[in-house]
């Protein structure tokens, strides 16, 4: 047993030193059905667990952006359900990865080798990078009033190195949708957001910049996707087979259909469990997918290690301020009995402490 332990944990130190090559490569992929039906799912690829809990957080939350003299205190404006975790082996819950809001907009997170944030200022309030996503679907409703803010440059994002010995870089982008079908992905390119917004922008994985992705998969439009597919778990061939498979899903009007047939993507993309690779440090096992029904407002989660797929109905959770914060764990012994719709598991808890420097 040892023998195989040691190159695991050499692999995983390599993965979290190289600063282009942090371990969050991911997919995501938005589905719009008939009778406006928007589902959003995605893959969670990671080289450790890290404790993931889905939060409530009410209407009327405190939120510290960041725990420093220019941190950004606000009240949630709306209640979201997020998919939280630690960024650090055995270390607190410290960052939120993915979620939706009591409106439906959902958000996701993923690795970008290519961000380049601003340099965080005294001018205007400090939020962690960790906190992005839960300041995004606390705020705003939809993805037009979330673009619109995020072009104003209201706040600083302050990245944080996290992992084993803190040598992995926060290099991320965002991925917004919401139950019109709307959607918006966010890159910090030089120094400033770049903001790709419409329908059209269904597909989303990693590096390289989502400009150049597109011009990737224009090219294998042009070929025969049913002969000709690229199959390898780098992030410009997922692009291209999640947006193959993405077009040839049934236009379903059944929501068990519906979910299945989105998921059945996602683990098209998804990363097999197997030995480390040194040499492609930023590719890791898929250790958790989830699918956002944006319209129906449910938010389903599937675990690589559990055989259950469970949920959480938005409408069926008490948002109002002062109803309380609560989670529950989605991984572990605990985690993996779940089954089914979830609601009734959440216990109240704090508030989620924000990654720093």
């Amino acid at each position: 047993m040892t023998s195989r332990i040691v190159p695991n944990l050499l692999a995983m130190v390599l993965a979290l030193s190289v600063p282009t090559a942090a371990a969050d490569a991911c997919s995501r992929a938005t589905w719009l059905g008939p009778d406006n039906a928007v589902v959003t799912g995605r893959s969670m690829d990671w080289p450790y667990a890290f404790n993931t809990h889905f939060f409530v957080l009410p209407r009327g939350t405190a939120n510290v952006g960041i725990e420093d003299k220019n941190g950004l205190t606000w009240q949630s404006k709306y209640g979201t359900v997020v998919a939280a975790g630690t960024t650090t082996p055995g270390g607190p819950i410290d960052g939120v990865f993915d979620g939706m809001n009591e409106k439906g907009l959902g958000a996701n997170l993923l690795y970008l080798a290519e961000t380049e944030w601003p340099t965080p200022g005294t001018d205007k309030p400090h939020v962690s990078w960790a906190a992005w996503l839960q300041y995004v679907l606390s705020n705003y409703a939809t993805v037009d009033e979330a673009i619109d803010a995020v072009a104003k440059e209201e706040v600083y994002l302050v990245p944080a190195n996290f992992g084993p010995g803190g040598a992995a870089h926060p290099t991320v982008h965002l991925s917004l949708t919401d139950p019109s079908g709307d959607s918006a992905i966010i890159e910090y390119l030089n120094g400033k957001p770049v903001i790709h917004h419409g329908r059209e922008y269904q597909v989303m994985t990693n590096s390289p910049t989502y400009a150049e992705q597109l011009t990737l998969t224009n090219y294998w439009k042009r070929l025969d996707g049913s002969k000709v597919l690229p199959g390898s778990h780098q992030s410009q061939d997922r692009f291209v087979r999640a947006t193959y498979y993405l077009e040839k899903l049934p236009q379903s009007k059944d929501e068990r259909q519906q979910i299945a047939n989105v998921l059945s993507v996602m683990r098209n993309v998804s990363v097999p469990w197997g030995e480390p690779d040194p040499q492609h440090p930023n590719i890791a096992p898929t250790y958790w997918r989830t699918v956002l029904d944006h319209g129906r407002k449910v938010y389903y989660f599937e675990s690589a290690l559990s055989p259950n797929v469970v949920w959480v109905n938005l409408n069926d959770i008490d948002f109002s301020p002062g109803s309380g914060i609560r989670s529950v764990t989605l991984e572990g012994p605990e985690g993996f009995a779940l089954m089914g719709k979830i609601n009734d598991a959440f216990r109240p808890t704090d508030n989620i402490t924000y990654l720093k420097p």
